[in-house]
């Protein structure tokens, strides 16, 4: 009976302290995916203007993913999630992962990585790389024009514009609202505006005395049709002379005349 009692006790502190490694378990896990969380957001905030969270806030995402995922394997037969998530209404922890994988992919920062046996890596993707080349490139010739003319930056880095607008439309779907990854959205609009403001002027200084001279070359056409019409010398109509006809009549009653004293 002794026996039995110390086997009964035995028994019951492995399984207290099996219990209790459990918890500790869960709670570093716990811990864990808390301190992945505050992070990301802070990180999020962090790089909101200009947008870089993709890029500076993948490690930290990573970690948010890993942790939340390793509250859900077994220890000591239980699983740490199960304490956390569908046991209260506010379900705390479910809800702040799925904010923050609700604004990783509204933000379509897989886009911008590599992904490897479907789980996302801190590499960039091969279009990403692509598009920040065509970007460094034309930051390098806007840096490099030495007199920095507005003027001079846009006809001397034109091309190099050219090539990083074109990669971004290949690249993106414009009809959706991000149409790429968001960090990469952010560069080219920047970009854009930067464009617009610095070099459209000159494009639309080009169009205007286009259409000046168009509009110019029109009105000098019609103004001289105007002046051929009015002003040229019309051709008159000929027109029979009444006088022809009364000789004619004249001539036939001459002849009626002499016939009629013939005949007399």
């Amino acid at each position: 009976m002794t026996l039995n009692r110390l086997n009964l006790l035995w028994i019951m502190n492995l399984f207290l302290f099996v219990n209790s490694q459990a918890d500790e378990n869960c709670d570093h896990q716990l811990n864990a995916f808390a301190t992945a969380s505050s992070n990301f957001t802070a990180c999020a905030i962090a790089n909101s203007k200009p947008i870089t969270l993709c890029e500076d806030c993948v490690e930290t995402y990573i970690q948010v993913v890993e942790s939340y995922q390793n509250m859900s394997l077994s220890y000591g037969g239980k699983k740490c999630i199960d304490n956390y998530v569908d046991l209260d209404r506010l379900q705390i922890v479910r809800t702040i992962y799925e904010n923050c994988f609700d604004l990783w992919n509204r933000a379509k920062c897989n886009d911008c990585f590599k992904f490897e046996n479907s789980n996302l890596t801190p590499k960039i993707s091969n279009k990403t790389l692509q598009f920040d080349q065509y970007y460094v490139d034309l930051v390098k010739c806007i840096n490099g024009t030495q007199t920095n003319s507005s003027k001079e930056i846009c006809q001397k880095c034109l091309q190099n514009y050219m090539y990083l607008n074109s990669f971004y439309v290949s690249i993106s779907n414009e009809n959706d609202k991000i149409g790429v990854c968001m960090d990469i959205v952010d560069i080219m609009n920047t970009t854009r505006r930067y464009w617009s403001t610095k070099c459209c002027k000159y494009r639309r200084h080009e169009e205007y005395v286009f259409i000046g001279s168009a509009v110019g070359i029109l009105t000098l056409t019609g103004v001289f049709y105007l002046m051929t019409l009015y002003l040229g010398e019309k051709e008159k109509p000929l027109i029979l002379q009444q006088n022809r006809l009364a000789e004619s009549l004249n001539h036939l009653n001459r002849d009626s005349d002499d016939i009629s004293d013939e005949e007399e």
